[in-house]
């Protein structure tokens, strides 16, 4: 039986600068369909950077 997609997926966000997977958060594809991106804060940078969304492995 073939397993039903979820509207609901969860979601990484890396920062733009350093490259890492920071947050992770969940998403709803069918009101969203473009990529999320946010200002977040980087630990490693130590600054509020872009943050965009990518998949979770």
């Amino acid at each position: 039986m073939a397993a039903k997609k979820q509207t609901v997926e969860l979601i990484a966000l890396a920062c733009t600068e350093c490259k890492r997977r920071n947050y992770t958060t969940s998403k709803n594809r069918k009101t969203q369909q473009e990529k999320l991106e946010m200002m977040k804060y980087c630990k490693w940078d130590r600054k509020h950077t872009l943050h965009k969304e990518t998949k979770i492995k």
